[in-house]
């Protein structure tokens, strides 16, 4: 399974005692264990030299710069086994089809910008966020209370009344967002700023995604150190050497490392002062016949002035490193002790202890198995290692010391026997045909002939024009380049008819659509492999294809690529989860946790505090993603719709296309969609409210109008009665006073004058204040009714 090295020094005993494991043989066995396990490179028939070969050749085939040298042997006539081809006018560089692949697949996966979402899950957080929830709950509850509050006094409680949501559906997204406590806030901002400061997304994850298509595996390592910073760093999975495992996500991973190949100069920069200038000497003749370095330099040295120290020639040495690490268990000893007061109490006795038996308070030992990381850097080819020891500023689990991960984030797809199958892996076969019939293409239109004349030299002869003299054969077809005129006899010496002496001769590049039939189907086996089709490329789309189908092959090809998918936000939560535990465990007093402390100061100094009670909390890591182009595209078509329908407003679309999750983006419609529409509802109500009221104040003003009109009518009718009445008893009174004045002149008549002038003047008298008193009479009448017309005027209308 690993190498073909017989002679194997074999792993240290893991069940060594802690003393024994930090002691330097013992990490120098376990690098040298681990070396030999694996094998040179140089070595077909080990792993290491067996996953150098295959993910080469597969880099090869993703960049599109694989060895041409099998299509030359192929096709060339002259021998397979010798020939280069050398024979044939043809160019031989690959087509360019598996990189444009692995490209699509790479653009699909990093276009999603994915970005770290954390929560804490321990009790105590829990407890907070529901606090939160409830208060929550309550201020949506009192919403219109404290919008009264806020306009009546300007007074603010906890929440602006405006920003608190309207319904207690929108509510509950308000909270699965945006609740997070001071805690988690500041382990998002800092993880944020590791990532950043790294350029993980642009650089690192990219090349880990790139190999994960290639390679069918990539590795990512992580560093901690207290003044250095949190790094996080790549390595070529052509490199990486680790434990025997089948599982694709390495989670049983007892040791692992990488192979580094690097200059002298550079290893005295990381070694220092743990080895010294004879050991330098020492490994560089080992090595001064490998790796390209030029032995003639190994004795030369000079003295540099600028820099005051000794510059040697095998400076510039290459030498090969093992940078390793490996997990082991170690045993804490505890004892549990009562006091002389009766107390009992248990105290830390380190990791090596041995109980005492006559002692004059009861002892009880307790131990509990640790699990720790040895590491170091081991000198391939030699017996040199420096920085070996136990790993300090290892992140774990709080809540779970006894369990230790190594430094390296590692995944894989279809990962069996040790060997991972990559996507370019299992295309590289219809590559070479593809490519093949490329090139047989090309030989067949290099083979083509033009369009040639099948010319009978007997029909041109004793061809005259009638000038004199007759016209050679080549002068008749210079006359048809020229003119396209074609002089010949169509009669023969002997007097007979012949044809015509000249005939086309169509020439076609031979078999050409076959070829081309071919290159399409070895292209559409590329298709079917890799399951990216046209639909996901975009590279022939169909204007008759329905929206459905459409959506379906995009469907299948996401379904294909799941795996890659899955694998690569795999490895992007890893290393955010090492990210987190690594801040959880910076010192207080270290240049790191300053440098974080200011940052997370300037970006929320509400938060400031929580970054020191990190190490209470327990986090879990969550991947969050761009909503993919088709699920984007879905959302706007039905914003676009709902904004049409007038359910949502312009505010409301802004707020739906700045989610990222298309999930809480659909879930934010329906609610906005739902708010609108109740709004909607209540003022269609409040407008028919008003519209009734409009018509029964129209109705009523009506009613009122023409009760007026009656009263009018009946006013008018009864000052016309009692104008009438009136004028009636005028008249019987003047013809009353006629009649009596008639009378009285009968009797003076009758009487005649003997009366004297007395008697006569005292009835002139008594005549006159009898007028007098019907005038009187007449004026109170007229006053009575004037009075009864001005009380009638005065009634209510």
């Amino acid at each position: 399974m690993y190498s073909s090295n017989n002679k194997k020094s074999g792993f240290p005993d893991p069940l060594a005692d802690y003393s024994a494991k930090q002691d330097k043989s013992y990490g120098l066995q376990y690098a040298k264990a681990i070396y030999e396990q694996w094998g040179q490179s140089t070595d077909t028939h080990s792993l290491y030299g067996r996953r150098n070969k295959i993910f080469s050749r597969n880099r090869d085939y993703a960049n599109g710069t694989q060895d041409t040298t099998i299509y030359k042997q192929l096709l060339n006539s002259l021998g397979p086994e010798k020939g280069d081809g050398s024979l044939l006018n043809l160019d031989y560089t690959p087509v360019p089809i598996l990189p444009k692949f692995v490209k699509i697949v790479m653009n699909k996966i990093l276009s999603r910008d994915p970005y770290p979402n954390l929560e804490s899950i321990d009790p105590i957080s829990s407890s907070e966020k529901n606090k939160k929830k409830d208060r929550i709950k309550m201020q949506v509850q009192a919403r219109q209370e404290l919008m009264a509050l806020k306009e009546q006094t300007g007074v603010v409680l906890d929440m602006d009344p405006d920003e608190i949501p309207e319904t207690l559906e929108e509510a509950e997204m308000f909270m699965d967002t945006n609740i997070k406590t001071d805690a988690e806030v500041a382990a998002q901002v800092a993880t944020n700023m590791t990532l950043s400061w790294a350029e993980f997304n642009d650089t690192t994850f990219r090349r880990a995604v790139k190999d994960l298509v290639a390679l069918g595996m990539c590795v990512v390592k992580r560093s901690n150190d207290p003044n250095k910073g949190i790094e996080v760093e790549y390595v070529d999975p052509v490199n990486f050497v680790h434990s025997y495992t089948e599982d694709h996500n390495f989670g049983d991973l007892v040791y692992a490392g990488h192979i580094k190949r690097i200059p002298i100069q550079e290893l005295k920069r990381l070694a220092g002062d743990q080895l010294s200038e004879e050991c330098y000497k020492e490994i560089a003749n080992k090595v001064k016949d490998k790796y390209n370095n030029d032995a003639t330099r190994f004795n030369s040295s000079h003295y540099d002035d600028r820099y005051s120290r000794t510059i040697y020639g095998y400076d510039e040495y290459m030498v090969e490193i093992l940078d390793f690490e490996f997990i082991s268990i170690d045993t804490m000893h505890f004892e549990e002790k009562e006091s002389r007061f009766g107390n009992t109490g248990f105290y830390f006795k380190g990791m090596k202890h041995r109980a005492k038996n006559n002692g004059v308070f009861d002892r009880k030992p307790h131990k509990m198995e640790v699990g720790c990381l040895y590491g170091g850097t081991f000198i391939i080819g030699t017996e040199k290692m420096f920085g070996y020891g136990k790993k300090t500023n290892v992140p774990k689990n709080l809540h779970d010391l006894s369990r230790v991960s190594l430094s390296y984030s590692v995944v894989a797809t279809n990962f069996r026997r040790m060997m991972p199958k990559s996507l370019v892996e299992s295309c590289t076969g219809f590559a070479d045909m593809l490519q093949l019939t490329h090139l047989k293409i090309q030989q067949a239109i290099a083979k083509a002939k033009p369009d040639g004349l099948i010319i009978d030299i007997e029909g041109l002869e004793n061809v005259q024009l009638g000038k004199g003299g007759e016209l050679e054969p080549l002068e008749i077809h210079d006359i048809y380049e020229q003119t396209g005129v074609f002089y010949y006899r169509s009669k023969n010496p002997e007097g007979g008819f012949q044809n015509p002496p000249v005939r086309e001769i169509g020439n076609q590049i031979r078999n050409i659509q076959e070829l081309v039939a071919l290159y399409n189907h070895y292209l559409q086996l590329i298709r079917d492999t890799s399951g990216i089709n046209e639909s996901m490329d975009g590279t022939t789309p169909k204007g008759d294809m329905l929206v459905g189908v459409q959506q379906n092959a995009i469907a299948q090809g996401n379904n294909a690529l799941y795996d890659i998918t899955h694998s690569s936000m795999l490895l992007y939560k890893r290393v955010c989860s090492d990210i987190v535990k690594c801040l959880q465990i910076i010192p207080p007093d270290s240049v790191l946790y300053r440098i974080y402390a200011n940052a997370i100061g300037e970006t929320n100094i509400g938060v400031l505090s929580s970054f020191r009670d990190l190490p209470m909390y327990n986090f879990g890591v969550k991947v969050v993603k761009e909503m993919e182009d088709k699920d984007r595209e879905f959302l706007e078509q039905n914003i676009q719709m709902a904004i049409q329908q007038g359910q949502i407003d312009l505010e409301d679309a802004m707020a739906v296309r700045s989610l990222k999750d298309v999930n809480q983006a659909e879930r934010l419609l329906i609610i906005r969609r739902k708010k609108r529409m109740q709004e909607q509802q209540q003022m269609a109500a409040q407008n028919s409210q008003m519209q009734a009221q409009q018509a029964q104040q129209a109705a009523m003003a009506a009613s009122q109008a023409k009760q007026q009109e009656l009263q009018m009518e009946s006013q008018l009718k009864q000052q016309e009665i009692q104008l009438k009445g009136q004028m009636d008893m005028q008249l019987m009174q003047l013809e009353h006073q006629m009649r009596k004045e008639i009378e009285m002149i009968k009797a003076q008549a009758t009487l005649g004058f003997r009366e004297d002038d007395q008697n006569f003047r005292e009835k002139l008298e008594v005549m006159k204040e009898d007028r007098k008193d019907n005038r009187l009479t007449q004026e109170q009448v007229q006053s009575n009714q004037q009075e009864e017309d001005v009380n009638i005027n005065e009634l209510p209308q």
